[in-house]
């Protein structure tokens, strides 16, 4: 089972959350507080527009990791801090009045600590920072002039980005590990408990038949006489614990990219339609071909499967699959009277099925057809395709 990579949606939901607390914040002070002047309120109402109508496509929009999302979200957050300055009134920066802009810078440097953990956060505190001097500057704050206290207010508003980069893409880091390693446990017992609910299976069902299979063939053996009636009949039951068995382990259905198709399941379909026939399918796995190859061959052995009805007396019929490097062969057999094959008596009596619906459709696709006639043994056809 495989593990995913992809990064957990709660450190990403836990800042959009902090997103609209701090906008919150932003409408309470700028109304309510008398922290605007009246001047620049066209300046504080583009901010508080432009924040909230990024805050809302953010929180609809699927790309909040893109690092376009990010580069606009860090310009947004320098711009609310220099902005900040402009319209707030004179040296206000060096008061303790609340500021509009100042939150919700917060949440673009936790963005980047969150995608690009604690490089990022530090790179987006960084940023955000330095565009503290630019705004005591709009806010006629005479940065040379400053008190040792103001001087140290302003490097701790500064660090405060810093630290707030750092702590989230520190926090961002061990929470996707644990994630990662939560996932990785469940895998694992979900694993376990597939492995546990087969060996069981394995033990309550496949023993037991195996063991009667056993049983029945030390009967057989001891009594010295068998019939092939009755050998057919014991390999049948082999052969059918045998697909159980590995239905069982391969779970699932093979599911064939588009334009394929699985010839080993197509081939499984045939079994019970062709009356008084019994025919029985010998394949394991998936064999995985384009589906016009597919369709050719399971053309070519329903054909073949048709002229042993109509020609072959027989009671028995087996399809096998063989696939080896050097390429992939259909057998199809029967237990009829057969007969030693020749294309000319067979132009000749009309049967005529074998050249145009058998190998002219296995040579459309590249194949060559072998047809071994055994006279009072059955007729076994090789439908060969290269490698």
């Amino acid at each position: 089972m495989a593990i995913s990579t992809r990064e957990h949606p709660a450190p990403m939901l836990l800042v959009l959350v902090f997103r609209w607390c701090a906008f919150a914040w932003m409408a309470i002070v700028a109304a309510i507080g008398g922290q605007v002047r009246e001047q620049a309120a066209a300046v504080a109402v583009a901010a508080l527009v432009a924040t909230l109508g990024w805050t809302v496509w953010l929180t609809l929009a699927a790309v909040r990791r893109s690092g376009l999302a990010l580069a606009i979200d860090l310009a947004l957050a320098v711009g609310l801090v220099v902005a900040g300055g402009f319209f707030h009134p004179a040296q206000h920066v060096l008061t303790n009045h609340p500021s509009v802009t100042g939150a919700y810078p917060m949440a673009a440097v936790a963005a980047w600590a969150v995608v690009r953990r604690v490089s990022g956060g530090l790179l987006a505190g960084a940023v955000v920072a330095a565009a503290l001097p630019f705004a005591y500057a709009l806010n006629r704050a005479p940065l040379a002039e400053l008190s040792f206290s103001q001087s140290l207010t302003m490097t701790a508003s500064g660090l405060s980005y810093v630290l707030v980069g750092a702590a989230v893409g520190t926090a961002s880091r061990q929470f996707h590990r644990l994630a990662q390693a939560l996932a990785r446990s469940s895998s694992e017992a979900a694993r376990l408990a597939e492995r546990d609910e087969l060996a069981a299976r394995i033990h309550d069902d496949m023993l037991q038949h195996l063991a009667l299979l056993q049983r029945k063939g030390m009967d057989l053996a001891a009594r010295g006489d068998v019939r092939p009636g009755e050998l057919r009949a014991l390999m049948a039951e082999v052969r059918a614990q045998e697909k159980a068995l590995r239905d069982m382990v391969v779970s699932g259905t093979m599911v064939a990219p588009h334009g394929s198709a699985c010839l080993t399941a197509a081939l499984e379909k045939l079994p019970g339609t062709y009356g008084d026939l019994a025919v029985q399918v010998l394949a394991s796995g998936s064999v995985v071909l384009p589906d016009n190859v597919v369709d050719e061959i399971i053309a070519a052995v329903k054909e073949a499967l048709t002229n042993v009805v109509k020609h072959a007396q027989a009671t028995q019929a087996w399809v096998s699959v063989l696939e080896e490097d050097s390429g992939l062969t259909v057998f199809v057999r029967d237990n009829g009277i057969g007969f030693t094959f020749s294309e000319e008596k067979v132009r000749a009596a009309g049967r005529l099925g074998l050249l145009l619906s058998v190998r002219a459709r296995i040579e459309r696709i590249g194949g060559t057809v072998a047809i071994n006639g055994r006279p009072g043994r059955g007729t076994e056809i090789e439908l060969r395709l290269p490698g």
